[in-house]
């Protein structure tokens, strides 16, 4: 329930209309009440209104905002009063958005705090200062945070967007009487909301499928919609456009999702996969580190056990290799994640650089491989000669290739060659794109052939420079 309430009042013997905004706890911070009131804005149509409240009483153990005697309704009367009206309400409020004076909205990350708005009955809105929604802060739950400004709030909507984005998801919420992101499951689910293509609500199939279109649009779509150039409420100029032959058409009852998911078949199939979905992320960020780390430590240990053992037992596999197909077997097995054989060819005592990444991605795979059912590693050598395509989401990219071997002492061999790995300035997230560095690296292999095989007797890295970082296009895996 919405916190905030309207009721009608009196100020010095004249009507008023009274904005309960929360709890009276505690004294509101001096320096918003210091200087003269920041000024509102009342839009009508062309004609736009300086507004200013009368002051700020508390009674009852309530707070409110007093001002001047208007017939006003809260945002979240979209999904109620305003309702058979939403579309209609929502342009003109993005079009009076365009007429206040620039930077007089300021989004917070791109997003407005829905407790600043309120529609005016008869037409028109009402816009509060950024500095009394700040002192509104100050009263107002949690809960009402979550339902003015939290629930909007998603990753990966650029800023000039912001507004557009926010907009679609209003008329989301005024079909379904929920916000797209404000469950948890959802959330928790790579904030992938439950599409009005599944026909839970009256929306024409052509506008649910725009609004769902916008909600799960990527960033880089966004970029080309709107301009960086232009404020986030100028760029509201695109959903203008985008919605101007639409029809609102909204007669559906108004059902939670709990309920939704027993009367719609597609609705049930839905939350299911996205309950499970979202379980499982809860369970890998809340145990996924000890599991890892448990398999990396037995992995790790296990490993150089085994290797002792078989390399005293016998040589390995790469004897009667000359010096640079040891050299070129080693970053074979690196490449395919291998980190014994990449050890076989070591002389004992000799450390791998490349032991620790190796097995950690290895072992990342295999968990990844068995829960969710494909290889979270793409290699690098593979990946080139196939044209470097698109590449799961969630996964990276790694390994080497252009690799070049030289003979530069009696026993040293010069390595130079390129690995392709996650960019250091990126997270490996549920994104449309991933970004890969290139690095070109040069090593020095020291070899002997004392036992009458070729071993590995140091591994010395001499440079290491970066050649060009990009992005790479992403795909959903089957499934997931």
């Amino acid at each position: 329930m919405d916190g905030i309430r309207i009721s009608q009042s009196t100020f010095n013997g004249e009507k008023a209309t009274a904005i309960c905004i929360g709890e009276a706890s505690g004294e509101l911070p001096r320096h918003l009440l210091t200087g003269g009131k920041a000024c509102g804005y009342i839009v009508r149509g062309e004609v736009v209104e300086s507004w200013f409240y009368h002051s700020i009483s508390d009674r009852d153990g309530m707070r409110y905002i007093i001002a001047p005697s208007l017939d006003l309704l809260t945002f979240t009367e979209l999904s109620d009063n305003l309702r058979p009206n939403a579309l209609e309400r929502l342009r003109e409020l993005a079009l009076a958005l365009q007429k206040v004076p620039p930077g007089f909205l300021n989004p917070t990350k791109g997003f407005l705090e829905t407790w600043r708005i309120f529609f005016i009955r008869e037409g028109g809105v009402l816009l509060f200062p950024e500095k009394l929604s700040q002192l509104m802060l100050y009263s107002m739950g949690e809960e009402d945070r979550f339902t003015h400004f939290n629930r909007y709030l998603k990753p990966d909507v650029e800023h000039p967007f912001g507004l557009c984005h926010q907009f679609t998801q209003f008329l989301y919420g005024a079909a379904t009487g929920f916000a797209p992101y404000e469950d948890p499951f959802v959330r928790e689910d790579r904030w992938h909301h439950m599409p009005l293509a599944l026909g839970f609500t009256s929306l024409p199939t052509g506008f649910a499928q725009w609004i769902d279109r916008v909600l799960s649009m990527p960033p880089n779509v966004q970029r080309e919609s709107v301009s960086p150039a232009y404020s986030a409420e100028a760029n509201l100029a695109w959903w203008l456009d985008q919605t101007a032959n639409f029809t609102w058409t909204c007669g559906n009852a108004l059902e939670p999702l709990d309920r939704l998911e027993n009367l719609s078949a597609a609705v049930g199939t839905f939350r299911s996969g996205q309950k499970k979905r979202a379980q499982r992320r809860i369970f890998w960020r809340k145990r996924g580190a000890l599991v890892v780390t448990i398999a990396f430590v037995a992995a790790i240990v296990l490993g150089m056990l085994g290797n002792m053992v078989y390399l005293g037992l016998q040589p390995p596999y790469t004897a009667g290799m000359s010096a640079s197909g040891v050299i070129g077997e080693f970053f074979e097995s690196q490449n395919a994640l291998d980190v014994q054989k990449m050890g076989e060819s070591l002389k004992r005592g000799v450390r791998n650089p490349f032991e620790l990444e190796v097995s950690g991605l290895f072992v990342n795979t295999r968990v990844r491989k068995a829960y969710e059912g494909f290889d979270s590693v793409v290699r690098a050598d593979e990946w080139v000669l196939a044209g470097r395509p698109a590449i799961p989401q969630s996964s990276l990219v790694y390994g080497v290739v252009d690799l070049q071997i030289e003979q530069v002492g009696p026993e040293t061999y010069r390595a130079t060659y390129v690995t392709i790995v996650p960019s250091t300035d990126s997270e490996i997230v549920d994104s449309p794109i991933a970004v890969v560095d290139e690095m070109k690296r040069i090593t020095d292999f020291t070899m002997s052939d004392a036992k009458g095989y070729w071993l590995i007797t140091a591994i010395e890295p001499v440079a290491v420079d970066k050649l060009e970082t990009y992005t790479v296009e992403t795909f959903k895996p089957a499934g997931q």
